[in-house]
């Protein structure tokens, strides 16, 4: 008797049933491990917004947004380029030398206010999950907010 070369359909089907059991136990690993990755990158762009400000703020003895040039103080950097004015994105780019990256799935916002301890001038950014049912975090906070005021100090 002649056997014809390829798989049977037992075989087909096992190997479709394991595909299928691998890929149900990965699919909550990689959701953790995005988690991380957008809350990592969250973390170092604060880092790097906060000590751009500060250099900004020992060149100009104030700190960027400059007062009154922007509504409410603040400039709002969108996940969405299209959402996003050229002009400022390119000003941000000039004054703290760093490049605020788009079409990733954060939201930045750089907002000129007050310590809320010492009340002085103080600059506040908040890096947030555009996707508010995302967290960035295992505690499940979907933002991170810093600030740095003219003394230096950081805060939470």
């Amino acid at each position: 008797m002649k056997r014809d070369r390829g798989f049977t359909l037992i075989e087909v089907i096992v190997v479709i049933a394991i595909l299928g059991i691998l890929a149900a136990t990965a699919i909550p690993f990689y959701t953790i491990y995005r988690q991380r990755t957008y809350g990592s990158e969250a973390t170092v762009m604060i880092k790097q917004i906060l000590n751009a400000e500060v250099a900004y703020y020992l060149e100009n003895d104030a700190f960027f947004p400059p007062i009154g040039v922007y509504p409410g103080d603040r400039i709002d950097i969108s996940h969405n380029p299209a959402n996003n004015t050229p002009a400022e994105i390119a000003q941000i780019k000039q004054a703290l030398k760093i490049t605020i990256p788009e079409r990733h799935n954060l939201d930045f916002t750089i907002e000129r206010g007050l310590d809320p301890i010492l009340l002085i001038d103080a600059v506040w950014v908040t890096v947030a999950s555009y996707n508010l049912s995302f967290p960035l975090f295992g505690d499940g906070s979907t933002f991170i907010t810093a600030y740095v005021n003219s003394n230096g100090k950081f805060g939470p």
